[in-house]
């Protein structure tokens, strides 16, 4: 059971914009009654954006170039999620390696007060997920 929750919790950690999204529209994380999985669902790709857009203002251009950033990191964490070959530690790698890189291109489109703006909140999600129970997150 701590295994599931960790590789749960290991995605939501690196689809750490997925958690903002969900975070500014709770309405996408609502679970059907006992529907374990539906309670760790993450909203789509343009759901992401759309909150994105909203919090730092995001021109057409930059969404025009976030976009494609966003559905890699989602097949890519989709991939890693079904892939059963891998240890729970080597799945947390990977993953938080997308996380990274799909980070670091973010905020290669952003000007710097959206940097600023992207850096706070993704400090605060960290922060906020090694809080939760099991929330051992490696720095």
């Amino acid at each position: 059971m701590r295994q599931i929750k960790t590789i749960i919790f290991t995605a939501l950690c690196v689809l750490g914009l997925a958690a903002f999204a969900q975070q500014q529209n709770p309405s996408a994380q609502v679970p059907s009654s006992g529907d374990r999985a539906a309670r760790h669902m993450v909203p789509s790709v343009d759901d992401q954006l759309k909150n994105l857009t909203s919090k730092l203002n995001l021109t057409a251009d930059q969404q025009a170039k976030i976009k494609p950033i966003l559905e890699d990191q989602h097949q890519q964490a989709q991939s890693l999620m079904s892939d059963t070959s891998l240890s729970q530690d080597d799945r947390r790698s990977k993953m938080r390696t997308v996380h990274e890189s799909s980070s670091a291109k973010i905020r290669d489109v952003l000007n710097d007060d959206q940097k600023k703006k992207f850096d706070a909140w993704q400090q605060e999600m960290h922060d906020r997920m090694r809080q939760q129970p099991g929330g051992d997150v490696p720095k």
